[in-house]
């Protein structure tokens, strides 16, 4: 790469400026636009005329389509110099500046805007920039006004809040990825990333339907020789403001460059009326916003339900004792009939008590109870089925997770370190965050069965409230100033693995040592998912429990060692039922295959009539109860009559639940020993950090 230029940018740009009229009136106007800070924020206003033609440009490809690139050399002003790097790209002087000293790295050929054919240059042209100096890249649908042709911009950077809080952070930014919030939106920070690390990170991020990347604006400057990157994330590349046909019209459109904190407002009516609210309204219409929940709470045929408080159907408020039911594939309510019907509170406080929500599905513990809930209430017929769907606000469901998987009275740090992995667990469940997973995918031949229970990808809501997903159940469950200041202490964190967002399994109890996740979903390793010695669950003390588990759990004492007795003929008819296999009499059972924690994987069914083997572990523990075992960490002793023939099966075994990522009861003690939230993290899912997701 010709590197001997980024050391005599200046002597260029005077260069082009003698010879390009165009250029060097731009330049000098550039003197004498208008700044202002905005009080309340970070935010500089730049009004810049000028910059008009960018704003408004027109990006969709039948309107780039229609237009000569302007980046091209064939349709470039004659006076317009180029310098070429050598390494496919080329530096021009940009005719419409934003910044002092503002130029365009352009390829040499015309192809699209796509990072990953300019991340290598782009770490390569900010490693040898002088440090007054930034270099940016604007997504092909976050701001770029040429998403047809690759190209960078680099210009000085004095001024430009992002750069500045770089340089202010360099100390403290490795290159791990990590999100901060230093203008009010997510913006993830690295220094020294490495281009295929980089690239890494930004495939793991989602991206809409047909597009080739993620969508983002990127920064890089060279900090006393420590290259210091951003990347802001992006979801629309404008705001519904400038779309607007009336006076509340503001004609901005973010690029990389506000998106730096340095906003750009061709008109001046716009520069002048810009506040703080106004554009944080702009920022988040354009970046991740703090989702809104749609939880499925029931289903069945007919549920009642009660209004506790004025909500709003179309034009119909109503209050009071409701009734829907499934009639002829429609929602049926009062007479009429739906294809879905929203209830939508009248006021924040407004909540609705749905009749009979079934908890602990499958489980000993299972149980009808009345819950409440806050947030709007929708039903819908899914697969045939009559659903309630509560749509909540995130932080208000995790108010009522951390309250219904444990218990409001626990240790504050534990029920922190809660709120950040029931958030990662459940934002790892949204589309577009989410893979595509089934939920019971079994391989199934003559002798083996291997099925696997996980997350299916609810096609009408995002998660279901009981403990196949994660425990909500509403304002049901006492909800402590602890537990709400818990999730207001950690709002938008959620734990990172080189700056993907985990999915954070948990468990009631590991017995000792968690389990890998292999063992349990897919056969794909995830590594923060590793098995980890726990010394902490088998030090809880009655106080603790009774501080940190619902009653309902309270009902099962032997969650840390536990027996299960059967007699052959009580197993063989068990597993008969369970399978719809016919064993005959069961003789043996055979663990083949266990994890790190002891818990099987592969169990051989002996019988007299056929063998079958059996996996994965929630599989193994729903074919050997009437509900499920506590766990598959257990040992098979048999015992026989005086003629060496099986009557009796005895398990005895170790913890409660599947014991991948963090143990909630060890996790509990942790609290109460006085851990802190992060090292509760560390210790369950080594190798993660913590970010904001909004």
């Amino acid at each position: 790469m010709n590197t001997a230029i980024f050391s005599q940018l200046d002597q260029f740009l005077e260069s082009q400026l003698a010879q390009w009229p165009q250029a060097a009136k731009a330049f000098a106007d550039l003197e004498h636009v208008l700044v202002r800070k905005v009080p309340g924020t970070e935010v500089t206003l730049q009004c810049n005329p000028a910059r008009i033609v960018s704003t408004v440009a027109r990006v969709k490809p039948e309107e780039l389509a229609a237009r000569p690139c302007f980046l091209c050399e064939k349709n470039r002003p004659p006076q317009q110099r180029s310098i070429d790097l050598e390494n496919g790209f080329e530096l021009t002087v940009n005719p419409y500046p934003i910044l002092k000293q503002h130029f365009c790295v352009v390829s040499r050929t015309h192809r699209p805007q796509l990072f990953k054919d300019c991340c290598q240059a782009t770490l390569d042209i900010a490693a040898c920039l002088p440090q007054q100096y930034l270099i940016m890249y604007n997504g092909p649908h976050s701001g770029a006004s040429a998403p047809d042709h690759l190209h960078m911009q680099i210009g000085l950077s004095a001024g430009v809040p992002l750069a500045d809080w770089l340089k202010a952070n360099a100390d403290t930014l490795t290159g791990k990825p990590e999100i901060f919030q230093p203008l009010g939106f997510p913006v993830v920070a690295l220094s020294n990333p490495e281009c295929g690390e980089l690239l890494d990170y930004l495939d793991a991020l989602p991206r809409p339907e047909g597009e080739h990347e993620a969508r983002f604006n990127f920064l890089a400057v060279n900090w006393h020789g420590k290259i210091l990157c951003a990347v802001v994330l992006r979801t629309h590349h404008r705001p519904s403001c400038y779309y607007l046909t009336d006076e509340r019209q503001r004609l901005v459109s973010p690029g990389a460059i506000d998106m730096f904190g340095f906003m750009i407002t061709p008109r001046k009516q716009d520069f002048d009326c810009l506040d703080a609210g106004q554009i944080g309204r702009i920022y988040s219409q354009v970046t991740p916003s703090r989702p809104v929940i749609r939880v499925g709470i029931m289903s069945g045929t007919d549920i009642s339900f009660t209004l506790n408080g004025s909500f709003r159907a179309g034009q119909y408020e109503v209050t009071g004792e409701q009734k829907v039911s499934l009639e002829n594939g429609l929602v049926s309510w009062n007479g009429r009939q739906f294809a879905e019907l929203m209830l939508t509170p009248c006021a924040g406080k407004d909540s609705f008590t749905l009749q009979d929500v079934t908890i602990g599905s499958s489980f000993h513990w299972q149980r009808k109870e009345p819950q409440t809930f806050n947030g709007s209430l929708q039903f819908i017929i899914s697969d045939g089925n009559l659903w309630a769907v509560n749509h909540v606000d995130i932080e208000d469901y995790l108010t009522s997770v951390i309250s219904s998987e444990m218990k409001a009275t626990a240790a504050p740090e534990f029920l922190k370190a809660h709120a950040v992995i029931s958030r990662s667990w459940v934002m790892a469940q949204l589309r577009p965050y989410a893979d595509a997973s089934d939920s019971a995918v079994p391989t199934q031949s003559g002798d083996r069965i291997i099925r696997w229970y996980d997350h299916d990808q609810h096609r009408m809501f995002d998660v279901c409230a009981d403990d196949h997903c994660q425990r909500y159940q509403g304002t049901t469950r006492v909800i402590s100033e602890a537990a709400k200041q818990a999730v207001k202490d950690t709002c938008g964190q959620v734990l990172l693995y080189r700056g993907k967002l985990c999915d954070a399994r948990f468990s009631k109890c590991c017995g000792g040592r968690t389990e890998v996740f292999e063992s349990c979903w897919q056969d794909t390793p995830i590594p923060y998912l590793v098995s980890v010695e726990d010394k902490f669950c088998s030090q809880a003390t009655p106080e603790t429990l009774k501080s940190s588990m619902n009653g309902y759990d309270l009902e099962t004492p032997d969650w840390l060692h536990w027996t299960r007795k059967y007699t052959a003929e009580e197993l063989s008819g068990l597993i008969a039922v369970k399978t719809g296999i016919d064993f005959g009499m069961i003789t043996d059972l055979k663990p083949l295959k266990r994890g790190p924690s002891g818990r099987i994987v592969e169990l051989e069914v002996v019988g007299t009539k056929r063998s079958v083997t059996i996996g994965k572990e929630l599989e193994i523990r729903r074919v050997l109860s009437d509900t499920h075992l506590l766990s598959s960490d257990f040992i098979v002793e048999r015992g026989a009559d005086r003629n060496g023939n099986v009557e009796s099966f005895t398990l005895t075994g170790n913890g409660w639940g599947h014991g991948v990522g963090l143990c909630q009861i060890g996790a509990a003690v942790m609290g109460s020993k006085g851990y802190s939230y992060k090292e509760i993290l560390d210790h369950y899912y080594p190798g993660t950090n913590t970010g904001k997701a909004y």
